[in-house]
């Protein structure tokens, strides 16, 4: 990237963050949002979508967590690389085998689940051996959409966010 490249994204986040921070209802943000400078210019590919890998040191502790014990499906499976989905092909996720220290930081990323069953989500995958950091509860006292986290075994915090019809 080069500077001139560089002062124009920034430019453009601080007017989307003036935004942010001025807005105080749905009315404001219908009054303050303005189109992107640019369109999506991306069509999407016939076999999957959207993915994001990340590298890490024990590949086959990590893939045998996603497929075995999150039940995840393999789109692609190679000795360094997996490319895995859920059984709606809905979310795409690839794990690479680190190389020379190349690991992925594991809280360098997060991924987030919002789902339907959330508790009863909870217990089973405690049932199988995942111990959560946080376990489901409220966002905020009374709230209806409850949320906690767990970690693969490289340690990417996984959050699982789902509606309730009685707050705990």
């Amino acid at each position: 990237m080069n500077q001139d490249f560089d002062s124009k994204c920034r430019e453009f986040g601080n007017a989307r963050l003036a935004i942010a921070a001025e807005a105080q209802s749905q009315s404001d943000w219908e009054r303050l949002w303005k189109a992107p400078a640019h369109s999506f210019p991306f069509a999407w590919g016939t076999c999957w979508k959207q993915c994001v890998e990340y590298r890490v040191d024990d590949y086959a502790r990590e893939i045998g967590f996603f497929l075995d014990v999150l039940g995840f499906d393999a789109v692609a499976l190679a000795p360094d690389f997996a490319m895995l989905n859920n059984e709606a092909q809905e979310f795409f996720l690839a794990v690479r085998a680190a190389e020379n220290g190349s690991a992925t930081p594991p809280d360098a990323i997060r991924i987030q689940f919002l789902i339907d069953g959330i508790l009863e989500t909870a217990a089973e995958l405690e049932g199988r051996g995942i111990r959560f950091e946080k376990r489901p509860e409220p966002c905020e006292p009374s709230s209806p959409m409850l949320t906690g986290w767990f970690r693969t075994p490289h340690g990417v915090p996984v959050d699982l966010w789902g509606m309730v019809q009685d707050p705990q």
